[in-house]
């Protein structure tokens, strides 16, 4: 199980990223690290390692994280390690550094080779491979010793988008077999889908902060910020209200005569923020359909349907094309944040971190 308590990196030119986090990511756990480009993705890989300095502790199997363990595989590159070496050799080095006989070598890269399906490719230089087969390569060198944790960063980075999906499927069906296998694998990935793909936790970051760690559900059903919330869906809507209460009954309060009743939040937010203003997050399927409309400005479609925009930016997703947005949220399923932060303001209905 790896372990983190009070995780982040402190850089000299003063910036600090991941704000102290405390995780567990258990054993045969496969854990997506999602983030746009700049969000400090390579980093956070490169601390669980130890290859970067961390602040608190980062504990493997109970035991403090070193560089350069044989516990750990890293894959930070596009594979080609010695360019002008062939691909067998590239992938054997790691095991003739460590003293494995030429049998057992032999027997690990072609195994591995064969599961990333470029068993053609072993007597080619790596400089020749195509960069499918480079990253395909970078999977394989994950396949030819055993370890406790593995980590990946952007597998299928750079590619086109119909050989990023063949990479990326490989990736999975390797990760899958290592996670049954009892160890840890955590991946990167600025893909949406790639980082939902495995069906585990996700860790959400955002400039260099953690902004949420949890399943799909967790943070669907409770999400910790706007921004964790626009992770699982960019098309989460969030509006500026008035958080206020009739006899005894919360209203959100939108303009004059725009009040939606939301008896489903009696009790369920932190106090001092009555009278306040606040924004309602809702996703686009969670709408009032019964409430206000507006014109739609723009239809587009994804898998789940057709999605509805207002001109006042808000979405609406739904099975039919209309002329009309539902602009209001259901207020059984608003989430409630802070004007200032954007960080969720509900005192219950939040899900506890699985300790996955």
């Amino acid at each position: 199980m790896l372990t983190l308590d009070g995780f982040a990196v402190q850089y000299l030119y003063g910036a600090r990223l991941f704000g102290g986090v405390d995780a567990e990511f258990r054993d045969g756990k496969i854990v997506a690290v999602y983030g746009g480009e700049g969000s400090g993705k390579t980093s956070f890989l490169k601390a669980l390692c130890g290859a970067e300095r961390a602040e608190g502790s980062v504990l493997l199997d109970g035991e403090p994280v070193v560089p350069k363990t044989d516990k750990i595989v890293m894959v930070f590159d596009d594979g080609a390690v010695f360019a002008s070496k062939s691909v067998y050799d590239n992938l054997a080095y790691p095991l003739k550094i460590r003293g494995f006989d030429r049998a057992e070598i032999a027997v690990r890269v072609t195994a591995a080779a064969e599961e990333t399906g470029i068993s053609a490719c072993l007597n080619m230089r790596a400089r020749t491979l195509s960069p499918a087969d480079r990253r395909r390569m970078s999977l394989a060198r994950l396949l030819v010793r055993k370890a406790r944790l593995y980590l990946v960063d952007e597998p299928a980075k750079g590619l086109t988008r119909e050989d990023a999906e063949g990479v990326f499927g490989d990736f999975m069906s390797a990760a899958r077999r290592l996670a049954k296998d009892g160890a840890t694998v955590i991946y990167s990935t600025s893909d949406r889908a790639e980082a939902l793909a495995a069906g585990g936790r996700i860790a959400v970051l955002v400039d260099g902060e953690v902004k949420q760690i949890g399943t799909y559900a967790d943070i669907r059903r409770a999400p910790d910020s706007i921004w964790a919330a626009q992770a699982i869906d960019p098309y989460y809507n969030f509006l500026p209200c008035i958080l206020e209460e009739q006899d005894g009954v919360p209203l959100l309060v939108f303009g004059e005569g725009d009040a939606v009743r939301a008896d489903a939040l009696r009790g369920r937010t932190a106090p001092g923020y009555m009278h306040r203003e606040v924004y309602a997050g809702w996703y686009p399927g969670d709408a009032d359909r019964s409430g206000k409309t507006a014109p739609t400005d723009c239809v587009s479609c994804d898998v789940s349907g057709y999605i509805l925009r207002s001109a006042d930016g808000i979405y609406e997703r739904c099975g039919e094309r209309r002329e009309r947005v539902f602009v209001r949220p259901d207020a059984a399923k608003v989430t409630l944040f802070d004007r200032a932060n954007e960080c969720s303001i509900m005192t219950d209905g939040e899900v506890a971190e699985e300790k996955a």
